[in-house]
């Protein structure tokens, strides 16, 4: 074998040598890639599943408030509590038979 030939033959080695390094180097920079992704994935996932929770949280505390305040309301509004402060604090009866007076509408 020449120096020629031997010259050839090592280069050809070498273009065939960067060419399985650059596959390589792909093949490493997809892997890092895809580790990169399910990193970012995970932590992601784990961020909604905290906002999530805390959403949960809110909207329990936000039905008892409802739950409260229907509650308020239906003893507010009871007329067994309406009649005792019409009779108690504001001194009100119901009126006799001759009160009462109709009004002939047209």
């Amino acid at each position: 074998m020449s120096i020629l030939n031997w010259r050839q033959f090592t280069n050809r080695i070498r273009r065939e040598m960067n060419k399985v390094f650059f596959f390589i180097l792909l093949i490493f920079i997809g892997f890092v890639l895809l580790g990169v992704f399910y990193v970012w994935e995970r932590a992601t996932a784990v961020q909604l599943t905290l906002v999530l929770s805390k959403k949960e949280k809110k909207l329990d505390i936000l039905q008892n408030q409802v739950e409260h305040i229907r509650l308020e309301y239906l003893t507010l509004t009871s007329i067994i509590r309406i009649e005792k402060i019409a009779k108690e604090q504001l001194n009100m009866r119901y009126p006799s038979t001759k009160e009462i007076r109709y009004i002939r509408m047209e």
